[in-house]
């Protein structure tokens, strides 16, 4: 599977349970793609924005922060009602309208609901003896696990599914330990090889090389 149609895939579970969340109980296919396409598109424009900001803003460590991200948000239009820079000059205060309503959706009842279908939140008439007991795995660890015989990560590990693989020095077959210093012993040689190739090179005729006894 392609890493467009792995993301895609990985991407529909969470869209389903959005929709339900929000009282939709049935769709095409073809809108349920539709859909994730989009959400996929608006998370990829929402990086990209936060990956830039990181870049303009401090470069030397282009790893985004929460001022980055709050940026990233403005940029995509997610914060809304929002003064522009120079409205908020004008006024003397900054607007934060956008971000308080982002926050009371986030805390709100909507994500709740969301939550809940997600399985993450305990609906009415469950029994809840601890609080450990709230806290369930997503629908991507399930899944995983459900598939795996052992039920360890180090099947997954190094893909788009687990953790990061540990690195280590890859060895080339002929006696060359490492790439590094494959390319260190290739750059030592670059000068011999540029002397021998010059010295192979033969002069030009000298009958050739005369402008004499040549017809123009």
């Amino acid at each position: 599977m392609s890493a467009p149609n792995l993301h895609n895939a990985l991407l529909r579970p969470p869209i389903i349970q959005i929709l339900r969340a929000a009282g939709f109980h049935a769709t095409r296919p073809s809108v349920l793609d539709t859909v994730a396409d989009l959400a996929g598109r608006y998370m990829m424009i929402l990086a990209s924005f936060a990956a830039d900001h990181a870049a303009n803003a401090h470069p030397s460590d282009p790893i985004p922060g929460l001022e980055d991200i709050y940026q990233a948000l403005q940029d995509a239009g997610a914060l809304r009602p929002q003064l522009r820079e120079w409205e908020e000059d004008w006024q003397g205060s900054e607007d934060m309208r956008g971000l308080d309503a982002f926050i009371s959706w986030f805390t709100g009842p909507a994500n709740h609901e969301i939550r809940r279908i997600a399985g993450f939140v305990p609906s009415e008439g469950d029994m809840v003896d601890t609080e450990a007991a709230v806290e369930k795995e997503d629908f991507l660890t399930a899944l995983k696990k459900k598939h795996s015989k052992t039920g360890e990560e180090s099947r997954y590990a190094g893909t788009v599914l687990g953790k990061s693989a540990d690195e280590h020095p890859i060895v080339i077959e002929g006696g060359v330990p490492s790439i590094q210093e494959w390319g260190s012993q290739i750059r030592s040689r670059a000068p011999y090889m540029l002397e021998n190739d010059s010295s192979g090179i033969s002069s030009a005729p000298s009958n050739l090389s005369d402008g004499e006894g040549m017809d123009v």
